[in-house]
């Protein structure tokens, strides 16, 4: 039981001063440090930073998934709920949204990761978006370049929004994830049957 917990204090730990600090500051040095803990404790969890890192991204993904899900009616969730419940996520995991292209760069098997991510991430924002054409919610657009053309600026813009409104100087807070949301919406507004529900 206690090699369980403190695996899960490390991943606790790490997204904490990931999202402080940034990947490339943070050593397992620092994180066992931070934990009160030896290194030697640590690695008998993980064998460097680059795995803790692999599990967190495989935590943020599955309850990215997770905030996805249809209700028990099979009711998938409104645009704007979408949104909310998405960037919940995304700023639990900021470090990732931060500094994904470098984390990426640095170890292949992330980015191999990352890369099935976004394709089941599509997938899963066709079926939203299937349903919501189905329920009158939103516009059906028949040209598949512009349907392209959406999902590509929707996904740029909420995967890496963090990266542009933040820096050393200036760390990210809740207004960054409303002023990303706040711009998914307005991306969303000519699509949407209602424009005026996505006012905020």
């Amino acid at each position: 039981m206690k090699k369980a917990k403190n695996r899960d204090r490390i991943l606790v730990a790490s997204v904490d001063l990931f999202n402080s600090s940034g990947v490339v500051a943070v050593t397992t040095n620092h994180i066992a440090d931070h934990l009160e803990i030896s290194p030697g404790n640590l690695y008998f969890h993980f064998r460097n930073k680059e795995e803790i890192i692999r599990e967190l991204f495989e935590q943020m993904t599955q309850e990215t998934y997770e905030s996805w899900k249809p209700n028990d009616k099979g009711a998938y969730a409104s645009p704007i709920e979408l949104i909310e419940r998405s960037f919940e996520v995304y700023w639990k995991y900021r470090f990732f949204h931060r500094e994904m292209y470098h984390l990426r760069r640095k170890d292949p098997a992330l980015a191999r990761r990352w890369k099935s991510h976004l394709a089941k991430s599509m997938r899963i924002l066709q079926a939203h978006y299937g349903y919501w054409v189905k329920t009158g919610v939103m516009k059906k657009v028949s040209d598949p370049r512009e349907m392209q053309m959406i999902a590509d600026l929707v996904l740029i813009t909420s995967s890496s929004f963090l990266q542009f409104f933040e820096s050393p100087e200036k760390p990210a807070t809740k207004k960054t994830l409303r002023d990303g949301s706040n711009h998914l919406l307005r991306l969303l507004q000519p699509y949407h049957q209602n424009p005026a529900a996505l006012n905020t």
